[in-house]
């Protein structure tokens, strides 16, 4: 028996540490796609490698599992490292690599961009994040939108259960989400309607290949939104057999399976649903999200020069409530039925050519919202149904006209249908729980439209090396919304970089940045007058590669806003700047505000300004990565009343430091602390106390946001353990949200129910603990 143990525990190590996996991919030209025959791929650190075969595939067989990097190289290509490539036994590591022509005199030369692609770019304020960095961020919740957020200029909501995207200064609808070349109006559970925001993404972090994120000065080919660019990148199936993941965690659980389709396709597949009911319970609340998810992918090669993509994302969201006895139900009347669904579908033709490649996109999406809200007495007194559907045909092409000139070129003509009941009762409740007339909110008691329109645009834009220092982008985009009295914007574009040395760029950005009124607040017939929102954007930047794996930036940015819808009814809407609205989900608690029900006009002007430091360093061969950076920002807004107020996201100071280490190839740790200084806020107060306008919880518009809540700060960790085994791995994860369960201070709520005033999450610390099993 004892000699039987002895055998069994040789042989399990050498089982677990024999295990090992494959690399394959290919390597292609950046600009246009062309396969690369012939790349140098080389493992570091192990003596194993590889070439690209003609059609620019390659396969690296029999590594051992665990973290890797690889260098591939070309000649009169910058030379780039790829971090964070987890071998694993369960399926291959594919790799879709694309490198960037060197303009050199000399093709005999190879020279290395290190772990940094982006600050190859001539544009700005751009940051790429691979899979791993995002699955393994600590308080993520695996969720790509959540992760971006530690980045420079993003300003932290700390009413907790959102992911808002507050960028420069800028709300919550000035965000544009690309997911393989689709442009999506929003990519989260529960978001806001007009807004681009919500509670969790529910894109599927396993089918991300990387994340492009930029925060400003992006080029003519962008368009839409004002403020930022999420694009997203995402995986292929694997071809050589039927595949999986099974994932269980104390928010969610869902199974993956992907597989080879006909002769040159494959497929992935994801089905996930929630499971908040122990963080919810904990909270004491009487409600619970409940949200499900579908994403569908596939790819299929017709022919070398011939690719076709198809991409189908669906979202189911409602809110589970407990009406139980007075309590819960009047705390669930503070709270806004919420019932979501989301369908987006659509699909990429990708043509190579000569020196170039041209897309075709067509897409369908559809988002469908049903709000009401209720009394204590579960009466109704609001309801609105609708349904926003949009198809999109877009067109680009670019062409490699010379070593130091290329340019692109495209067309967008997109279909939207706008269909909208809006009922509200004769007499309705208000953020203070008083009953009025619902004109007293300046809102007509039923709003119904069902209105089709046409977007229109067009852009045209290049890059030119003027010499070995100086690259240059030039664009300009043309925008008509034809639901609106003014339909043309033209906007330009200039980016310009500066390379002093082989470590120090410098970087300008300037652009004009349009986007349309949110649909929902154009289901008023008299906001048929709003113009398109304009943003003027200058962005100045210094980029030093302190070592090939660390990366120092520093950034100036000025944003000049007009056309900003606002209310003009005196004294009660004409303090409010449709843009500063959105960041919560809307309702009674803010008498109905963020919808925009009521009469606009284009009057509103702001500005944002403020400078920027990140210090990054990538996963080496010191197997520490991380980042730490630093923001300072001021954001104001002037509305229709004359006054300047602040936005809700003036957060001065936001300090970021997040990292981790892999300790062998089976354990990794990470952390991530945030400080940030307090945002504005109205004062709220217990209505009997309120002297001012007794029985009030609020005295608007002569308090709003006259007040800053105080700073606050978390810290966040997470242990990640790597299980391997013939063909499957198990990963383990416990992830512990506010460790030292600091009480981080929120917008102050009345509590109707308890008659006080609520200043601090009632979320504490939150640990959370998951497992994923990968076949």
């Amino acid at each position: 028996m004892l000699k039987n143990a002895v055998i069994l525990s040789l042989i399990i190590p050498i089982v677990l540490f024999a295990q090992s996996g494959k690399i394959i991919g290919s390597v292609g030209d950046e600009s246009t796609k062309e396969a690369l025959f012939g790349a140098n791929i080389v493992v570091l650190d192990e003596s194993l490698g590889g070439s690209s075969a003609e059609d620019g595939t390659f396969i690296i067989n029999d590594i051992p599992v665990g973290s890797y990097r690889i260098e591939v190289s070309f000649i009169g290509y910058v030379s780039q490292t790829f971090t964070d490539i987890i071998v694993r036994s369960s399926k291959p590591v594919t790799l879709k690599i694309e490198l960037k022509p060197q303009n050199l005199e000399s093709e005999a030369i190879v020279v290395s961009a290190g772990y940094f692609s982006e600050e190859k770019l001539t544009q700005s304020s751009v940051f790429n994040l691979q899979r791993e960095e995002i699955r393994r961020f600590p308080g993520g919740f695996e969720d790509i939108v959540r992760t971006v957020t530690v980045l420079p200029g993003i300003s932290i909501n700390p009413a907790g259960g959102r992911n808002d995207l507050l960028v420069r200064g800028g709300g919550p609808s000035e965000n544009l989400y690309i997911v393989n070349n689709i442009e999506v109006p929003n990519i989260n559970h529960f978001n806001t309607q007009g807004s681009s925001s919500g509670s969790l993404s529910f894109i599927n972090l396993d089918f991300v290949d990387d994340v492009k994120f930029s925060s400003g000065g992006f080029a003519a080919r962008y368009g839409e939104k004002m403020s930022s660019i999420l694009e997203l990148n995402m995986s292929q199936g694997r071809e050589d057999r039927f595949g999986g993941k099974a994932l269980v965690s104390a928010t969610q659980f869902g199974l993956n399976i992907e597989g080879p389709l006909l002769q040159n396709g494959n497929y992935i597949f994801s089905a996930r649903k929630s499971y908040l009911d122990l963080i919810f319970k904990a909270a004491g609340l009487p409600f619970i999200p409940v949200y499900t998810d579908y994403n569908l992918i596939t790819n299929y090669q017709i022919s070398p020069a011939n690719s076709l993509s198809f991409l189908s994302l669906i979202a189911v969201d409602n809110v589970d409530r407990n009406l139980d006895n007075l309590e819960n139900r009047t705390k669930n009347a503070r709270l806004l039925d919420n019932q979501q669904n989301q369908f987006i579908n659509g699909m990429n033709w990708r043509h190579l050519h000569q020196n170039g490649f041209s897309d075709v996109t067509l897409s369908a999406t559809l988002f469908s919202y049903r709000f009401s809200q209720a009394d204590n007495n579960s009466i109704e007194y609001f309801n609105s149904k609708a349904d926003e559907l949009e198809y999109a045909a877009k067109f680009q092409s670019f062409s490699k006209i010379n070593s130091d000139l290329d340019l692109r070129f495209g067309l967008t003509a997109k279909l939207l249908n706008n269909n909208n009941n809006t009922t509200f009762a004769d007499s309705i409740f208000n953020r203070s729980g008083k009953r009025i007339a619902v004109n007293d909110l300046g809102i007509n008691q039923k709003q119904i439209i069902d209105l089709w329109s046409q977007n229109y645009a067009a852009f045209v834009e290049t890059n030119w090396n003027l010499n070995k220092n100086i690259n240059l982008n030039l664009g300009l985009r043309i925008n008509y919304y034809k639901v609106l009295e003014v339909p043309f914007y033209v906007a330009p574009r200039l980016g310009l970089k500066f390379q002093l040395n082989e470590k120090q760029s410098f970087k300008l950005n300037y652009g004009d940045y349009y986007q349309a009124p949110s649909n929902v607040w154009l289901i008023n017939s008299k906001n048929k007058n709003l113009t398109a929102l304009q943003n003027r954007m200058t962005i100045l930047g210094w980029d030093y590669l302190v070592a090939s794996d660390v990366r120092l930036t520093t950034e100036l940015y000025y944003k000049k806003y007009s056309g900003l819808p606002v209310g003009i009814l005196p004294g009660r809407t004409d303090y409010i700047v449709m843009s500063n609205t959105g960041s919560s989900y809307g309702g009674v608690e803010d008498d109905f505000q963020s919808f925009g029900f009521f009469d606009l006009k284009p009057e509103g002007t702001g500005q944002a300004y403020g400078f920027e430091i990140l210090l990054q360093k990538k996963f080496s061969d010191v197997p520490i990565y991380g980042k730490a950076s630093y923001s300072y920002g001021k954001s104001e807004l002037k509305a229709f009343n004359r006054k300047t107020y602040p936005t809700r996201f003036d957060q001065r100071h936001i300090f970021n430091i997040s990292g981790g280490y892999k300790i062998g190839s089976k354990w990794e740790v990470s952390g991530k602390f945030s400080y940030f200084s307090g945002i504005p806020y109205t004062p709220v107060y217990i209505p009997s106390k309120n002297e001012t306008s007794p029985g009030s919880i609020q005295n608007l518009p002569e308090e709003y946001l006259s007040k800053r809540l105080d700073s606050g700060h978390h810290l966040d960790i997470r242990a990640d353990r790597y299980f391997y085994f013939n063909n499957w791995t198990l990963i383990a994860f416990i992830d512990i949200q506010n460790v030292y369960n600091f009480k981080i201070p929120i917008r102050p709520q009345y509590d109707f129910w308890e008659d006080k005033i609520k200043t601090s999450s009632s979320l504490g610390i939150l640990p959370s603990i998951g497992i994923s099993a990968e076949f």
